[in-house]
């Protein structure tokens, strides 16, 4: 039997259960982190689309505003909601817009971008002129140029050049910033004429036009032409030819004969018209064969003569000289003058009025009635044997004149239309209890006297490359403000003040601005001469509606901007700039064209966004004043001058009131200018 022996059991101690825990909790930490994860992924999964975006150009960069996402070569896996999308291509315009993904698990969006302009360089072979251009029916210039920023597309492209066809042709745009080549050989519309007779040296006459001597080649213009070959003592050669384009002729068999009779015929005045038995034989003096022996009717006629006959009979061999004096062929012609003592000028000669009636030839008369005080008047008249002619003639007055004479909008010689306004007072400035308003908006009582014109819109790229070609206006994230129509920016106050001396000089007006060692020193306040608007004056354009009722805000009293309202600092350009409004796209993440948008109640373009505006004024903190400011220019002197208006990069509440003033010694990429002028 065998012996078992107790053995002593000591359970484990609570130390030892703990550490088993925590080794299991150790084990269990990561796997329970990658479950959350695959959680997460499995649920982006389930609710995420399938969206599909298609671009024309294929190779098109596309960027979508979001970390959530997944991307599977054009395929990629979003969430229900709205996205921020960039589509970029060498190329092509950049586009930017709200990516909308709905209810649908497979979406597919299609994008197409614009192309860029192209250009084409034109030549054109050798011709013995000038050979012009013209794009879509509008003259270009001179070949050999280089048209530059054509849209891409279907244009039809002309060239004219005189004594050649005119060549047109459609031509296909490639665009995308890309040079094409044309080269252009037009097709001669004359041909070559060999001409000789016997005897030799013979005059060649081309439709009344003495061209040549035989033997000689002339070139002739497609089409008819009366040819007459004539020799002193030989009858005249004549024929009609019909020329066809490049197709050379000859005529060099002419045998002339022999003039049995030569009448010389000569008159006074010279030039009268002469025809034999009703044949046309040319203008005085004149040489004529006629036949001998026969009686034949010689006739000359001239505007305001009366006409001459003679019957000439000549032996053969007979040579006779017929001189003529013409007289002048009178009408009576009866003038009106008002004021009746006002001054008849017939020919620049004075005339006496004996009655109301003189006789006059029936030639073409200057006319002129002039009296002091009155604007001059000037015509011509030609009277007309048997039609009874009266002249009525009304004298305007100086005064009269001027004022028909002013034009609601002129035009300047860079091609920008101004408009004509007739300003009254108004105040500038803005209440301290308006929101966003800042301390350098005082009110001020302003009346405004003088007449002034002002740009309907901003001075563009084209139009003050005019003036300097070599400008920039700069590129902004990769958007160009050098577009021709894009509104001029990167610019000095000193450099637009002097583009406004340079556009008066051009339009002959007296200028503005005092310019000594290439600084502005002065102004003449009484020039007409163009110039930047006042404050004032840019102010009230932009603000007053009427004698009493100012805008806060260029598209009415609140907050935010109505649709396309202008061009301010929106959701295209929230990737680079700070503060941008919210819910707006006015289609333009920097400078628009001018007049992208609708005009002011006073037909001006961008006077709130697209770029900020120069005006003329040094800038002030103003101070509340009561006496009341008359045309005022601002201060005479100073630093910085001022800026009014919002721009592109613009979007608050301070910035887009009317009433913001800024101001700056500098360029700014955002900053431009439009030009103004006195009425007088």
């Amino acid at each position: 039997m065998q012996h078992i022996e107790p053995v002593n059991f000591e359970p484990p101690g609570p130390h030892k259960k703990i550490a088993r825990k925590s080794r299991s909790l150790l084990l269990t930490g990561p796997l329970f982190f990658l479950f959350i994860l695959l959680v997460g992924i499995t649920g982006f999964l389930f609710t995420s689309k399938s969206v599909t975006i298609i671009t024309q150009p294929a190779n098109a960069e596309i960027a979508i505003n979001t970390l959530l996402k997944l991307t599977f070569s054009e395929r990629h896996l979003l969430r229900k909601g709205n996205y921020e999308i960039d589509v970029n291509a060498q190329g092509y315009y950049p586009l930017n817009e709200i990516l909308e993904v709905g209810d649908k698990q497979n979406q597919e969006i299609a994008y197409v971008l614009k192309p860029l302009p192209g250009h084409m360089q034109v030549a054109v072979a050798d011709t013995q002129g000038e050979a012009t251009i013209f794009l879509d029916g509008v003259e270009q210039g001179f070949a050999p140029m280089k048209l530059n920023n054509i849209e891409a597309g279907s244009h039809r492209i002309t060239i004219e050049a005189e004594r050649y066809f005119p060549y047109e042709q459609e031509i296909e745009i490639e665009g995308k910033d890309t040079l094409q080549n044309l080269n252009v050989e037009l097709v001669p519309a004359w041909a070559k004429i060999e001409f000789d007779s016997d005897p030799a040296a013979a005059e060649i006459i081309i439709d009344d036009e003495a061209l040549a001597k035989t033997p000689s080649t002339v070139e002739l213009l497609q089409g008819k032409h009366n040819v007459r070959v004539k020799k002193s003592g030989f009858k005249d050669w004549q024929k009609t030819i019909n020329v066809i384009a490049s197709q050379a002729q000859t005529y060099t068999d002419i045998k002339l004969k022999p003039a049995d009779a030569t009448l010389y015929v000569d008159s006074e005045p010279a030039g009268a018209n002469v025809t034999v038995d009703g044949n046309y034989a040319g203008k005085t003096p004149l040489e004529i064969a006629i036949n001998p022996g026969k009686t034949s009717l010689v006739r000359l006629y001239k505007q305001g003569y009366t006409a001459k006959i003679s019957n000439v009979k000549l032996a053969a061999g007979e040579n006779k000289h017929l001189n003529i004096t013409m007289s002048s062929e009178l009408v009576d012609v009866a003038f009106n003058l008002v004021p009746a003592d006002a001054r008849l000028y017939i020919n620049n000669k004075l005339m006496q009025l004996s009655g109301k009636t003189l006789a006059l030839p029936t030639t073409q008369q200057s006319i002129a009635v002039r009296k002091e005080g009155y604007v001059d008047y000037q015509t011509t008249i030609t009277p007309i044997e048997g039609i009874p002619q009266q002249v009525n003639v009304t004298l305007k007055s100086l005064q009269q004149q001027k004022l028909e004479n002013i034009k609601p909008v002129i035009t300047s010689n860079a091609g920008q239309q101004l408009k004509l306004f007739y300003p009254y007072g108004f105040t500038m400035g803005a209440s301290r209890r308006e929101p966003g308003r800042r301390a350098n908006e005082a009110i001020q009582t302003v009346e405004l006297k003088r007449p002034f014109y002002l740009g309907i819109t901003e001075v563009t790229n084209d139009e003050f490359r005019l003036f300097k070609a070599e400008h920039d206006s700069g590129v902004i994230q990769g958007h160009s403000m050098n577009n021709g129509k894009q509104p001029v920016a990167n610019v000095s106050w000193e450099s637009a003040a002097a583009y406004c001396n340079w556009l008066s000089r051009k339009d002959s007006l007296q200028p503005f601005y005092m310019i000594s060692n290439n600084k502005i020193t002065s102004i003449d306040a009484s020039a007409n001469g163009y110039r930047l608007p006042s404050e004032a004056e840019w102010a009230w354009a932009a603000r007053s509606t009427n004698k009493t009722d100012l805008l806060k805000f260029p598209w009415g009293d609140k907050l935010p901007p109505t649709k396309k309202s202008g061009n301010y600092a929106d959701s295209s350009a929230a990737g680079f700039l700070g503060k941008t409004i919210s819910n707006y796209n006015d289609g333009y993440a920097v400078a628009a064209p001018v007049a992208s948008f609708a005009a002011n109640h006073h037909g001006l373009y961008d006077m709130g966004g697209n770029v900020a505006e120069w005006v003329h004024d040094y800038y002030s903190v103003q101070s509340i004043r009561d006496e009341k400011r008359v045309d005022p220019l601002g201060p005479v002197k100073g630093e910085f001058h001022v800026i009014r208006g919002a721009s592109w990069a613009h979007g608050t509440i301070t910035e887009l009131r009317l009433s913001y003033r800024d101001y700056t010694d500098k360029p700014r990429e955002d900053v431009g200018f439009r030009i103004a002028r006195y009425l007088e």
